[in-house]
């Protein structure tokens, strides 16, 4: 009876302590810490000074995996800075100038399969700056709104 008590409780344990890892949030690392709203700080430019139309003023990255910019008011999109090998291959092999970066990628419609998402950056964060990379203009560099 001893035994059966203390077998019990010990599989109650071990089951508290899955059921808690199965809902504790996974830490993705910069991932989580891209959460919040960025402002641009540093606009980028191509060899010839012209800004680049695809960095938004403005950026709202929010807990559901989706953000919202500026320059498409209305629109909450979803992101991904994970992504699987095979879609970071499918988006270094649609634009080159991102290979062996760091990736966050958009996806206007939630349709689309994440390998053909349109909007790709290669990106950086360093908890108050984040940096943005386009291919052929300088990078943006953001800092987290107060």
């Amino acid at each position: 009876m001893k035994r059966s008590f203390i077998a019990t409780v010990l599989v109650s344990v071990l089951m508290l302590i899955a059921l808690h890892l199965s809902s504790t949030p996974s830490n993705s690392g910069q991932a989580d810490e891209i959460v919040g709203k960025w402002k641009l700080i540093n606009q980028p430019t191509d060899m010839a000074g012209n800004p680049c139309p695809f960095i938004p003023a403005e950026m709202e990255f929010f807990n559901d995996k989706t953000m919202s910019m500026s320059n498409m008011p209305g629109n909450k999109m979803q992101y991904k800075t994970d992504l699987t090998a095979e879609e970071k291959q499918a988006i270094q092999t649609r634009i080159p100038g991102l290979k062996d970066m760091e990736l966050l990628i958009v996806k206007p419609n939630p349709q689309m399969e994440w390998a053909a998402a349109p909007i790709a950056y290669g990106y950086s964060l360093d908890k108050s700056r984040l940096s943005l990379t386009v291919p052929g203009w300088s990078p943006a560099e953001f800092e987290r709104a107060k």
